[in-house]
Formats: structure tokens, sequence, C-alpha cells
């Protein structure tokens, strides 16, 4: 996978962290009454069979949560020990470690949070992390690390003055991999928002962010932008988002070739309630070393009795060609003991070297809970990167995987599953990889 500069890619993968609150509302997690206190060890040994080996597993996960109405802390912990693995030369080694720690601490109208994380897996098995907002698909079979940070503090979202400050880090380190564009890269970024409301239905900003990526083939990208926009209230249904923006981009290529870009950014974004879900219209306007981009969007949501539905679809405009982009979501309670969701999109990316590309993201989830103890969920995912303009090549990815769990006593449970990755790319190059297991796993709670 490619590197990129947004910062989604600083959260992707990791689960368990959606119950905090979000920054955006800080005034609201003084209401609600904290999440209880957790820590929870699971051990486990599992025999797996992948790509026609006999590999030995012992999953280590922890988790723990201690929250308190003004402050909480998560941290997560997967270590999985291998035996016997043949890409290792060491007979006992560590799989695919993750760990992540994030302190969140709030008054009434402040908060200041933080997040540290560490994550390293098989590049054929980004396709399971990685957010299509900044990834091209690579079709390679080395290893990926990743270790990022970051720093958020807010004041004044209920006042009528109030900002936000950030700062984040990311590093990228690549080891086994045949790809010349896997590079390994840093990138450092912060940003400076004020808010200002003149009168109650206007929300005014003013903003200025910076992003510096330094890779080891010797491309620099920097790029600034700052600018102001408006949120407004039209009327009781309708709201309406402004923003105009002086972008600045330099990159300097391994070659010492310089390009740079610069102009205006504009996005707008109007939305109308309606009774069962929203109408919205978006369009966007941003340079780039590669050419000038525009997407324009019209949504809709639905909120059903059963069921929950959105849609975006629209154009995206680049180097004088159009292409489609469209957006769709489905979630449905299936039973009362069984759940289904699917989504499909298309969107324009801009990786940190220039390069543009079309992502196509289609993924589906199904689990039924079979018993009072047992449960079964299977997943599929494809993902395909269309580029148009830089050196990479056309790649695409899919996955399957299918999970079984049955509690046994003495917070025992049973594991099975199987899971299939099958990756290839325009220069008709394939990296596939197939797994089944079947183990027991074991956990502790040590908190009262």
């Amino acid at each position: 996978m490619r590197r990129g500069i947004g910062q989604g890619a600083l959260a992707a993968g990791i689960a368990g962290l959606a119950a905090l609150l979000p920054l955006a509302a800080p005034g609201l997690a003084q209401e609600a009454d904290p999440p209880p206190s957790e820590a929870r060890l699971t051990l486990g040994q599992q025999i797996a069979v992948e790509d026609g080996t006999l590999v030995g597993i012992t999953p280590l996960e922890l988790s723990l949560r201690r929250a308190t109405r003004v402050q909480s802390l998560q941290f997560s912990l997967s270590a999985p020990f291998r035996l016997n693995d043949p890409d290792e030369s060491k007979t006992l080694s560590l799989g695919d470690p993750q760990a992540r720690l994030l302190f969140r601490r709030g008054a009434r109208n402040a908060a200041i949070e933080t997040e540290l994380g560490y994550r390293e897996n098989d590049l054929d098995e980004e396709i399971l992390f990685d957010d299509i907002d900044n990834e091209f698909v690579t079709v390679d079979g080395g290893r990926v690390a990743q270790t990022d940070a970051r720093l958020t503090y807010v004041f004044g979202r209920e006042a009528k003055l109030g900002g936000e400050f950030g700062l984040s880090w990311l590093s990228r380190d690549y080891s086994g991999t045949t790809d010349p564009d896997l590079d390994d890269s840093e990138t450092r970024s912060g940003n400076v928002v004020f808010y200002l409301e003149p009168v109650p239905l206007i929300r005014a900003r003013v903003l200025a962010q910076a992003s510096r990526t330094d890779s080891d083939d010797g491309t620099d990208s920097r790029s600034d932008r700052y600018g102001a926009g408006a949120s407004l209230q039209v009327d009781k249904l309708t709201n309406l988002d402004v923003e105009l923006a002086r972008t600045d981009i330099r990159r300097t290529e391994e070659d010492g070739t310089i390009e740079k870009a610069d102009g205006p950014s504009l996005s707008l974004d109007l939305t109308r309630s309606r009774p069962l879900g929203d109408w919205s219209l978006s369009f966007g306007s941003n340079p780039g070393t590669a050419g000038r981009r525009e997407d324009f969007n019209i949504g809709r949501t639905l909120n059903l009795r059963y069921y929950d539905l959105s849609g975006q679809i629209g154009v995206t405009r680049f180097q004088g060609n159009y292409d489609p982009i469209f957006q769709i979501a489905w979630r449905q309670q299936v039973s009362r003991i069984s759940e289904f969701q699917a989504s499909l999109r298309r969107a324009a990316v801009t990786d940190d070297d220039g390069d543009e590309a079309l992502n196509t993201d289609l993924s589906a989830s199904y689990s039924r809970q079979l018993s009072g103890v047992s449960t079964i969920a299977a997943n599929i995912r494809y993902r395909e990167s269309e580029v148009q303009s830089g050196d990479n090549e056309d790649a695409r990815s899919a996955s399957f995987g299918l999970n079984y769990s049955r509690d046994l006593p003495n917070d025992f449970a049973l594991v099975a599953g199987a899971s299939i990755i099958r990756s290839k790319d325009s220069n008709g190059t394939r990296d596939d990889e197939e797994r089944v297991y079947l183990g027991v796993n074991r956990s502790f709670s040590f908190l009262p």
C-alpha cells in the first residue's frame, strides 16, 4: 500500500476507541455517565494452516479502560506469537503486533486528547486496515510498520470564541519489499482553527494547516493551507458550510526536480433535514501538482425502522476528464439475532508523491448468533486503484473471511475460521494468501 498524508491512517484498523466521545462536542462528555472501567487479558492456543504450512499461534490480547466524568484512558495490545513461521528465520517469532494508547481529559468547554499507536503487518493484509481516502493498492509481499502520534486541544466549542490546535506524526517503515515506490517516510502535520460566532446562526472560522513528508528516496513534500470559512443556519431545516482557502504545494523529487502548485481551495456543503433523513449537496475544488481536482456530490440518507441507508452520487473532474464517483452504505438488523452491513464507494485520492487515482471499495459483512453461546460471522472486501497520474500500477485486492466462536465453561472459548486474500496488478504480478485456523482462547478480567 502506498503511504498517505491523511490523518485517517492514524487510526486505521484499530477497534475499541469509538466509545470515546468526539472532540467536536466536549461539553457532552460531562453530561453522560462514563463507561464502566474494564481490564481484560485474553490468551489462547491455535493451530493454523497458512499456504500449506502448519503454524502454531499463541494470541495475546490486552485491553484496559478507565474513565471518570472528566477523563478517560484506553489501552489495547495485540501480540500473537508464532511457532515455525516459514517467513521467519527463528523458530519462535512475533506475528503482527498492534498497540494503541488514548488519553482524554475535558472540562465543560475544553478538552485535550493524545493518542499513540503502533502497527506491523504483511502488505497483503493492508486491505483489512487502510482507508480508501489516502492509499493506493500495491501488490507486494513485504511488511510495513506504522508508528503514529497525535495531540489535539479544543476550547470554547460552546462559546462565542473558541479554537482547536492539533499536531500529528506518522512514520511508515517497509521491509522485504520489491516495489520501488514503497520507501520509508515520515509525515509531520499541524493545524490551528479559531471559531467566532458573531450571531447565533453563523459560526465563522479562520484556519491554517501545514504538512511535511520526508521519504528515504529523497522525495520531500510540503503542503500549506490557510483560509476562512463559516457554518450558517439558512432556516430551521437547512444548513450551509462554506470554506475558501489558499493552498501551496511544493514537492522535491529524488532527481532534484521541483514541482509546485498553488491556488484557491473551495468547499461547499449544503444539508437539508427531512423527516426520514437528510438531503445533501457538496462541491470541492483543490489544486495539485498533477492538476486541479473538482468533486461534486448529491446525497441522501434514510433512517427507517428496520434499516439505515445512505448514498451519494456525483462526478470528479481531473485533467479535463470526468469520472463518476459514488458512495452507498446499507445496514439492516435482519432479525433479533442477525445483522447485515454493506458499502460501496468510489472516490478520487492523491498520495504524498502527488500521484492521482480513483479508488473503488466494496465491503459486506454478516453476523448471526446461532445460540446463546455461539456466533458465526462472514465478511468480504474488494479494493481497486485506477492510477490517473504517476508511474504506479493499477492494482486490485480482494479478501474473504469466515469466523466461528463458541463460549465454553470457565471463560474459555472455541474459535475457528478461514480467510483468503487475492491481489493482482496491471503487470500481472500476483500475491495470494490462504489461512485456516482452530484454537481455544481464555479471557481474564482483573478489575472488580
